[in-house]
């Protein structure tokens, strides 16, 4: 009996093993992809997703150079379905990640590889350019707003973009009470990043209340909130010093969008007034305000899908229920 489930789940293995390999997402070198070219109909089109973190970054760098895209819109497990792993999205980037820009039929994958392409390939062609030079404090921030694709959580005690996945495993296990298992399997079968997925299953079976008490996921949640703290009172002391409202003065500058994308998924994960109240980060919260007035910011208003905001919503009552567990994890 045992052989034969062995034998069972060994063949199950190499099943899965040979679907993702022939079907599924594979890891190719972020960047140009000057080889894969692919259809288009608008010079610039941005295949993206409203909820996305790394998606926000490349829409505000987008808006803030006046540079005008098509927005393709893919669906991620948390807003339904794995779409980056349909077939066509793969042509594009092969990762199964997103955003990918695609440049008259040239795919950029990769949000930070497309960040940087759009401040130094095409900033001659925005009147706004010169609002998103680089000095060194912009440079210094855009690093620590890092978050990487392959391995995101590597790096929370040196960059507050690495604290974001964590953060957000609460509204994610929240997200998932709406997903269908099979969309999860699919994902199982055809993603590269197989410990996300699993957590998503889980989160899927336990719901959130639960999923979050589990040891290693409470563990992350806790050093994630303790990490994002320290990074905050250091934003504090740069912006005391800059004499705001952004981070070097009154000009806006590219740090300034990475970390306005850094505060919205604080604020819909529950997390903002508590790892970031008023009356200790005074300057802080005066830099969010004054990048939301912002005309680019309307790029992410237009793409703020509907299940996020319902979502939000329920862990808010959640995070604020005492008789819950997910209240806990919210405590002061």
């Amino acid at each position: 009996m045992m052989i034969t489930g062995f034998v069972i789940f060994l063949a199950s293995l190499i099943s899965i093993g040979f679907v993702r390999h022939r079907y599924g997402a594979r890891r190719v070198i972020a960047g140009v992809r000057h080889g894969g070219r692919v259809p288009h109909e608008a010079e610039f089109e941005l295949y993206a997703n409203g909820f996305s973190h790394c998606s926000r970054k490349t829409m505000l760098a987008l808006a803030e150079h006046g540079i005008a895209f098509t927005y393709r819109h893919v669906d991620l497990i948390e807003t339904g379905r794995y779409g980056t792993l349909d077939q066509d999205y793969l042509r594009i980037n092969p990762n199964g990640l997103i955003p990918a820009l695609v440049h008259s039929g040239v795919p950029i994958i990769d949000s930070d590889e497309i960040v940087n392409y759009v401040t130094t390939q095409l900033g001659s062609q925005s009147e706004s350019a010169n609002g998103l030079e680089i000095p060194e404090r912009h440079q210094f921030w855009l690093e620590k707003c890092r978050l990487d694709s392959l391995d995101p959580m590597e790096a929370i005690g040196t960059h507050i973009g690495a604290c974001i996945p964590g953060l957000t495993l609460p509204l994610f296990a929240v997200m998932m009470q709406s997903v269908s298992f099979s969309a999860l399997l699919r994902g199982l079968a055809l993603h590269n990043d197989g410990k996300r997925v699993m957590f998503f299953v889980m989160a899927r079976l336990l719901g959130p209340e639960r999923v979050v008490t589990v040891k290693p996921i409470r563990t992350l949640i806790e050093r994630s909130r303790s990490a994002v703290a320290v990074h905050l009172r250091e934003l504090e002391r740069h912006l005391a010093e800059s004499e705001g409202p952004y981070l070097t003065g009154s000009e806006f500058g590219i740090g300034d969008s990475a970390l306005s994308v850094v505060y919205l998924r604080l604020e819909e994960a529950g997390w903002l007034d508590l790892v970031c109240p008023h009356s200790e980060f005074p300057l802080v919260r005066k830099h969010y305000d004054a990048l939301r007035t912002r005309r680019s910011w309307e790029v992410l208003v237009d793409a703020y899908p509907a299940r996020v905001a319902e979502a939000a919503g329920r862990l808010g009552e959640l995070a604020t229920n005492k008789s819950t567990q997910m209240a806990d994890l919210y405590r002061l």
